[in-house]
Order: C-alpha cells, then structure tokens, then sequence
C-alpha cells in the first residue's frame, strides 16, 4: 500500500485499505454465487438468474456498484483495480452471452467454455493479489500513524543498505523525536498525545521526496531514510522538516492548541557498519541534539569534536 499522506494534514486512513479488504473480499465471495449460478442456468438448464444475463450485470452486482461509486477517489488510480475491474467486465461479459445462447438451446463449445474459465480464474486471481497486498500492508503499518511500523523497517532498510553500497550511492538515516511529548501527554491525557502524533506524521510525510522513507520507530519517535543524500543534503531536509514540525500549533480542538517541535539526529550509512549500529550513531546524534536544547537537528560524526549541523 506505498506511503499514505498527500497533505499536510492526517496520513490517508487505514479505513480505505479496510474498505478495500473488505470490499474484495465481498467480490470474490459473490463471484463464486454468480458462477454457481451459471453453471446451473447453462450446465443443468435452469432459467439464468438476472444477474447473469443482465447487460448491466458488471455494474449491478456488489462490486460493480463500489466500484463505480469510488471512481472518482484516489485510491482505485492504481492499476490494479482498473486490471481487477476489466477482468470482472469480462467475465460477466462472457458469461452472459454463452447463459443466451444456453437460454437459445446452443451447445456450448469445449473452446468457450475454457476461455471463460480462463477469465473468471483470471478475476479471481487479481482479486487475491490485490487482497494479500493490502493485508501485508495493513499488517506492516502502524494503526495510529499509518505509517510503516518496526515490523518491516528492517527488511526494507537493509534492502536499501545494499543497494546504496552496491551503487556507491549516498543512504543517511535520520532519528526524529518529539520534544516534551510526555510532558502533553501528562498534562493532556494519552489521546491529545496521539493527535499529536498523527499531526506531526503529517507533517513529516507531506515535507518527505517521493523516494524517502518513514517508520514509526517505537513511542514518539519516527526513522527517516533519505535515498541518494550526503549528509550535508540530509541535513537540509532534517531542517526542512524540523521548521514544518514547529511551523504552527498542533489545534486538538477549540479549547486545545499545542505548540510542538521535534529534534533530529543523523548518520550515514557506511559500508563496515552494521545497520543496527547505524541507528545507534543516529540515535547518539539525536541525543546530543536533545542534550544542546532540543528543536535542532544534530550530526553524528566518526571523530570527536566534529561540529554538529
């Protein structure tokens, strides 16, 4: 399910990918009756069911009618759903007009029949896919954010560890930590806390590149990946997103308006370094930066002394 947040407001809801789940699910489950239903109309000779000899049949069946009440959304841009889409066409297509010609007292051709199965194992096939795709997101983002949580950080960060060394491309990590979170929490009550944390998420999603990635590193801390980046750039982008972080109140509601700010530590990665000792320097770094004052992003370097960003 790549990365959820067009804006600067909250990350795009995990209720979309449950309405998706749920929503192929109900169509594969219905594909099965209405193929049941065909094979009684044409194999055993009984009267076709509406459904199945309807012109309008893609559009009146369940998924049909989700689907096209959801054109318009964002989520059904991806390609597959247009590819699951012409595969339920398809199918019901065909299968109307062999249930006619069944209706008509023509035999139906071995070549016909197959190439029907062939389209209906093709829906069912692109239903699934679809399906397991959004349950492994589901299962690997984070319930409050809607960002990637631990669970897949790790494979995806060594994946892209490897590819930086393979390259000789730059990869810098980045710890993000919001400053005085358990003082909100404390003086507001753990769900002003998690309004905080959705809104800044937010924030740090919508100041992101296309190619960057975001984890919800544990607590209020999120782990930031910045692709093709010295550390000299990454520092830009920390800065970038430490002054979107501060940039307004956090507005809870009419009562609640919550100043925040965030403090960012970095690291590159390097070949000889182990990924887990990578976060640790960025962490270290983080630390300082928390240390100097907090709301400023800080730099973790080899050599003692080195000046900080």
């Amino acid at each position: 399910m790549t990365r959820l947040a067009p804006d600067d407001g909250e990350p795009v809801r995990r209720e979309d990918s449950h309405e998706v789940l749920e929503m192929i699910g109900a169509a594969l489950e219905d594909h099965a009756e209405w193929l049941r239903k065909w094979h009684r109309a044409v194999v055993c000779g009984l009267p076709p069911d509406r459904e199945v000899v309807s012109r309008h049949g893609p559009q009146i069946s369940r998924f049909g009618r989700w689907f096209d009440l959801n054109r318009v959304r964002g989520l059904l841009d991806q390609p597959a759903f247009h590819q699951l889409w012409s595969a339920h066409v398809a199918v019901r297509e065909l299968g109307r007009s062999l249930a006619l010609k069944a209706v008509d007292g023509e035999k139906l051709l071995t070549r016909d029949y197959d190439t029907f199965m062939e389209k209906s194992e093709d829906f069912v096939a692109t239903g699934r896919r679809i399906l397991g795709a959004f349950q492994r997101a589901l299962f690997d983002l984070d319930p409050l954010t809607g960002v990637h949580n631990r669970r897949s950080m790790m494979t995806e960060l060594d994946r892209e560890r490897q590819r930086a060394l393979r390259t000789g491309k730059a990869l810098c990590l980045c710890l993000c930590d919001i400053d005085h979170f358990k003082d909100v929490n404390d003086r507001h009550g753990h769900l002003v806390g998690d309004s905080v944390l959705l809104a800044i998420a937010g924030r740090l999603i919508a100041n992101l590149r296309p190619y960057d990635s975001i984890y919800r590193f544990g607590g209020e801390e999120f782990l930031l990946a910045f692709a093709d980046t010295d550390m000299r750039q990454a520092a830009g982008i920390a800065e970038r997103l430490r002054k979107a972080v501060c940039a307004k109140d956090v507005v809870v509601d009419t009562a609640v308006a919550l100043p925040v700010a965030a403090s960012f530590g970095l690291c590159m990665v390097e070949a000889g370094t182990t990924l887990e000792a990578t976060i640790q320097r960025a962490d270290e770094a983080l630390y300082r930066a928390k240390r100097d004052g907090r709301n400023r992003v800080a730099l973790w370097w080899e050599k003692p002394g080195s000046a900080d960003g």
